[in-house]
């Protein structure tokens, strides 16, 4: 998820305007690609997730105070200790590949984890 906000950031997207485009999404454009991608079976059909964890991951990042008051929080304070893991699944087989990795996936252990664990 971070490398997604990490793009959609940087061409200059947030939240809110992703929200607005996928509910402007174009019905038949959708039923395009629904009937392309149904000529496939679905056992070469596969999805991949990308998850990263550090111990900042739970804690509360908004709060609640009286006007001209601050809010005090207690989050542990944490750096350089983050670990990203990428998974891939089949419809009939489940997980067929898994990597985890200390910091953030590049381009190239991506495309590493493709060539080598997934193919």
């Amino acid at each position: 998820l971070s490398t997604i906000y990490c793009t959609l950031t940087r061409v200059g997207m947030n939240l809110k305007h992703v929200q607005k485009l996928a509910s402007e999404r174009k019905l038949l454009v959708h039923a395009g690609f629904i009937h392309c991608i149904s000529q496939y079976p679905a056992h070469y059909l596969v999805t991949l997730n990308e998850v990263s964890k550090d111990n900042r991951t739970y804690a509360c990042m908004w709060g609640r105070a009286f006007h001209g008051e601050q809010v005090e929080k207690h989050n542990p304070f944490v750096r350089k200790e983050r670990f990203s893991v990428l998974g891939a699944m089949a419809l009939d087989e489940g997980i067929i590949a898994t990597q985890v990795i200390e910091g953030s996936f590049t381009h190239e252990l991506f495309l590493r984890f493709l060539r080598d664990d997934l193919v």
